[in-house]
C-alpha cells in the first residue's frame, strides 16, 4: 500500500514508518506537516497516517493559538488526504480528550469527553471537524471512494526515542546514577504501553477494515507508584545498584502537573476485537528501554 506520514519524524510516527518499510509498503514521509515540501507528495495514496501536532510540551498544551494552528494544519493534511483519493485518515489523538476525571472505571471509546487544556480541546475539535468533513464527503454523488476516518486515543507510550524528560527516561538517567528522583504523589491509574505494541496497533488499524474511534494502550492499567516502583528496580538491578529504590523515590515532592493528575485507565476491548495483542511486558520493556539509553549515552 501506499502511505503518507505526517509527523514522521515524532516518537510514534517514526516507528510507524520503520514498520511500514519493513512490512514493504512505500511510505512517503515529512517530519511536520505536508506543507513544508507539497511537491513531494505523491499523485495518490491509500491511507495518511497523521502525528503531527505541535506544542506538545507543558507550556504550550495551554496555548490556544499554537493548539488552533495544530487544527488548521491537521485540516489542511484531511482535504489533501480527500484529493488524493486515500481510502482512510487516521489521526494520533490522545487521552487528554476524556480530561482527568477518576470514576473508578475503565475509560470507553463512547465516555463524555472533558479536555482540561487546550491541547485536549484542540485534539478533540479536530475529531469532530474531521469527521463532519468526511461524513459529508462520503455523501456526494460524485464521491470516488469513500473515506474513512479512524481517531486514535493513544494513552502513555514508552520506549527508545522518547523525549527526553519523559518520566521513564528521568528515572533511568536519575537512578543509574544514583541520585534520589523527585516525583508527585503518582497515585493515579496509568497504563504504560511499549512503542512496538503502539507500532502494532496502529499496523492493525491500518490493515483493517474499519473506522470510528480507538484507545491506544496496553491494558495493563495499575497505580502510577507501582510502575515507578518495578522501573526503578529493574534500573537498579541492571546496573547491579545496592541502593535502596525507595531512598532514592521521593513520592510527593512535585506538585502535579497543569492538567491534573489524569486518570490513564483506557479500555482496549475494541482495539483487541480487530486482533491486536500486547506482547510486551512492561518489565521486558523497561529492560529494553535501559540498554538502548545506557548505550546511547555511552
Amino acid at each position: 500500500m501506499r502511505f503518507i506520514v505526517t509527523g514522521a519524524s515524532s516518537f510514534i510516527g517514526s516507528a510507524v514508518v520503520k514498520k511500514l518499510k519493513e512490512e514493504g509498503h512505500k511510505v512517503t514521509e515529512f517530519r511536520h506537516s505536508f506543507e513544508e515540501d507539497e511537491d513531494e507528495l505523491p499523485h495518490r495514496a491509500d491511507i495518511w497516517l497523521h502525528f503531527a501536532w505541535a506544542g506538545v510540551g507543558s507550556k504550550d498544551r495551554a496555548d490556544d493559538e499554537v493548539q488552533g494552528y495544530n487544527i488548521g494544519m491537521s485540516m489542511a493534511a484531511l482535504e489533501k488526504a480527500i484529493e488524493l483519493n486515500c481510502k482512510k485518515f487516521i489521526f494520533a489523538g490522545s487521552q487528554a480528550e476524556y480530561g482527568r476525571a477518576q470514576d473508578g472505571g475503565l475509560k470507553k471509546e463512547e465516555l463524555k469527553t472533558e479536555p482540561v487544556s487546550a491541547y485536549g480541546d484542540a485534539k478533540l475539535m479536530f475529531s469532530k471537524l474531521a469527521a463532519t468533513r468526511i461524513n459529508a464527503y462520503n455523501r456526494e454523488e460524485d464521491c470516488p471512494r469513500p473515506v474513512r476516518y479512524i481517531h486514535m486515543r493513544l494513552f502513555s507510550v514508552y520506549g527508545p526515542g522518547d523525549h527526553e524528560g519523559s518520566l521513564i527516561n528521568t528515572l533511568i538517567d536519575k537512578l543509574s546514577a544514583g541520585e534520589k528522583t523527585e516525583l508527585g504523589s503518582c497515585g493515579q491509574s496509568w497504563d504504560y504501553m511499549y512503542i512496538d505494541d503502539a507500532v502494532e496497533a496502529v499496523y492493525t488499524l491500518c490493515t483493517k477494515f474499519t473506522g470510528g474511534t480507538y484507545n491506544i494502550g496496553s491494558g495493563d492499567i495499575r497505580p502510577l507508584r507501582d510502575y515507578v516502583r518495578e522501573a526503578a528496580d529493574i534500573i537498579l538491578s541492571s546496573g547491579n545498584k545496592a541502593a535502596d529504590a525507595d531512598g532514592l523515590l521521593i513520592f510527593g515532592a512535585r506538585e502535579d502537573n497543569a492538567e491534573g493528575a489524569a486518570d490513564l485507565s483506557p479500555d482496549i476491548t475494541k482495539l483487541k476485537e480487530l486482533g491486536f495483542t500486547p506482547k510486551v511486558s512492561f518489565a521486558e520493556g523497561m529492560r529494553r528501554t535501559i540498554a538502548a539509553r545506557l548505550n546511547k549515552k555511552a
